[in-house]
């Protein structure tokens, strides 16, 4: 069922609803300080374009893909910090910031709250998480699944829920499709 049928009518008037997109771009201080680009056309481009690929011959570094234990995936993720700053924050904080592992602070919950109200969200965590000292994107997208989405905060399309109140992904596709046949 989709939040509008589960949750009750007061949890309805407040919600922030979004479509399932982080419509903004790197933490404007963020970029400032690292020199990234004003938009993501600008970043790829700037910072050698191309397609994007795994393959070693096509690193800016030259660097091969190892895998298993000691791989090189945050060195890779750093040589694409300015031309996808996506990638990089999605796993990794600011250079030099800690990343914090504890429940998430009142105050982090409303910094999240504020920019998902200003922005969107629920893609391209890593831009999200630039907004949030401390927190990586996939921390990010985790507490929304866990606290945001399941306690009706977010209304996202992207989400159904099962009669346990467990938010589901579905993504935005398949809710085309089932609202079409309605």
């Amino acid at each position: 069922m989709t939040a509008d049928e589960y949750f009750d009518d007061d949890i309805k008037r407040k919600a922030i609803r979004v479509k399932g997109h982080f419509e903004g771009w790197v933490n404007p201080t963020v970029m400032q300080r690292y020199g990234i680009e004003a938009s993501a056309s600008e970043a790829w481009e700037l910072n050698g374009g191309g397609i994007f690929t795994y393959n070693s011959s096509a690193r800016p570094n030259g660097s091969k893909k190892r895998k298993g234990p000691g791989s090189n995936a945050k060195d890779f993720a750093l040589t694409m910090f300015k031309k996808n700053p996506n990638q990089y924050f999605y796993r990794h904080n600011e250079p030099g910031e800690e990343q914090w592992l504890h429940d998430w602070l009142e105050e982090e919950r409303e910094m999240f709250i504020n920019l998902a109200r200003q922005y969107g969200c629920g893609d391209k965590w890593g831009l999200f998480a630039s907004y949030i000292p401390h927190r990586v994107g996939y921390q990010c997208s985790n507490f929304y699944r866990q606290d945001i989405i399941r306690n009706g905060i977010v209304f996202d399309p992207s989400y159904l829920f099962n009669s346990s109140g467990t938010p589901v992904y579905v993504g935005q596709q398949r809710f085309k499709r089932i609202n079409k046949d309605k």
